[in-house]
């Protein structure tokens, strides 16, 4: 058991020594592992064969001494269309009369108010229930376990 765990490290530190070089298409990109534990560094640098123009636009308030026109925006009130319903009376020739409903007044006889006493309720005082108690003698019959004696005769 100990061989095998002795082989296993060397072989681990063989392969961690030969791994730690630069990467062979030259961008510059290094790892390195050591032992057991991987410790990574990546280091990325990329060559750039010539600076290329970067355009940076600054706004920085300018007194200017003429007059400069500026775009107003102005409101503008688009129309929608809406539906108007319209309520028109058209006259249309009837052949025979209609019977309009004619209301009679209806007299009623209005009698004189009578004031008529109704009794209101009042409290009444209702009285409560009390225990009484009657000098009676209660009879309880109850089975008392008693113990008796039976002697063997010798035959």
């Amino acid at each position: 058991m100990k061989v095998f765990i002795i082989l296993s490290v060397a072989i681990s530190l063989a392969v961690a020594a030969s791994s730690s070089s630069i990467d062979p298409d030259g961008q510059g990109k290094k790892i390195q592992k050591r032992g057991v534990h991987h410790v990574e560094k990546v280091i990325v640098t990329k060559k750039v064969p010539v600076p290329y123009p970067v355009k940076v636009e600054k706004k920085v308030k300018v007194p200017v001494p003429f007059p400069v026109p500026v775009e107003k925006k102005v409101p503008v009130i688009i129309e929608k269309k809406v539906p108007i319903y319209i309520e028109k009376k058209v006259h249309v020739p009837v052949d025979r009369p209609v019977p309009v409903p004619y209301k009679v007044p209806v007299k009623v006889p209005v009698i004189q108010k009578e004031y008529v006493e109704v009794p209101k309720p009042y409290p009444v005082h209702v009285a409560k229930p009390y225990p009484v108690y009657v000098k009676k003698p209660v009879y309880i019959e109850k089975t008392v376990p008693v113990s008796v004696k039976i002697k063997h005769r010798k035959h």
